[in-house]
């Protein structure tokens, strides 16, 4: 995670607890039920949510019978989730996993990356070393963006910076960082160059049948 990102994440931690306990993302509507379903279709017991942000994921996991933590860089959305939760959250940073810290509580049967990989380099090892903290028939699960975000906003289908992280977004945020829009081929790209895995990519519609975005299941083998 770059020093512009943590950066904003730090002077938006409060607004970002606010929008999301009082539900400000409207396709939450659709993005949040899709990750919980394949959630409830992995094997195992004991899950980590990374990027966890304020929680509200790992307490559903726990509603589901996983033994969940929570672990995210912003130190303020950590003391808000371990105050909403008697669960286990803690500052861990994606530069912590490249460097093949360990995970507590590992090796975890599943993880999640739920709306929470934003960056262009450093991808495949932040994934590798997540898929080595999981048990040998273990799933690593990504949401993120649906590439067609890139058409709807009349920006070139290339994978690409954007500058504002908090555009669109209600609520008195500040300073959004950029993030990394990647298109469906960079996303298959990326992941064939992972070693020893299989994967599969489901698309989330919105009720207008328009994707929304994408849910990306990696098995070990």
């Amino acid at each position: 995670m770059s020093d512009e990102i943590r950066s904003s994440w730090n002077k938006n931690a409060e607004e970002w607890v606010k929008i999301i306990q009082n539900d400000g993302i409207p396709s939450r509507k659709f993005t949040n039920p899709a990750i919980l379903e394949e959630i409830k279709e992995l094997k195992g017991s004991t899950i980590a949510d990374i990027g966890c942000g304020e929680g509200w994921l790992t307490r559903e996991m726990e509603k589901l019978g996983w033994k969940a933590i929570g672990l995210d860089a912003t130190v303020d959305l950590i003391k808000d989730a371990r105050q909403r939760s008697d669960q286990t959250f803690e500052v861990f940073t994606f530069e912590d996993i490249i460097k093949g810290e360990k995970m507590r509580n590992a090796p975890f049967d599943a993880a999640i990356f739920n709306f929470c990989l934003y960056v262009k380099n450093g991808l495949i090892e932040l994934l590798s070393n997540t898929l080595k903290q999981l048990s040998p028939k273990g799933s690593l699960v990504i949401q993120t963006l649906h590439p067609y975000f890139l058409l709807q906003n009349n920006l070139p289908y290339k994978s690409q910076w954007i500058s504002d992280s908090w555009k669109g977004l209600p609520g008195n945020f500040t300073d959004g960082h950029s993030w990394y829009a990647r298109t469906m081929e960079d996303w298959v790209q990326e992941l064939n160059q992972i070693e020893h895995i299989e994967f599969n990519i489901k698309e989330v519609l919105n009720d207008d049948d328009k994707p929304i975005s994408l849910i990306i299941k990696i098995n070990k083998i």
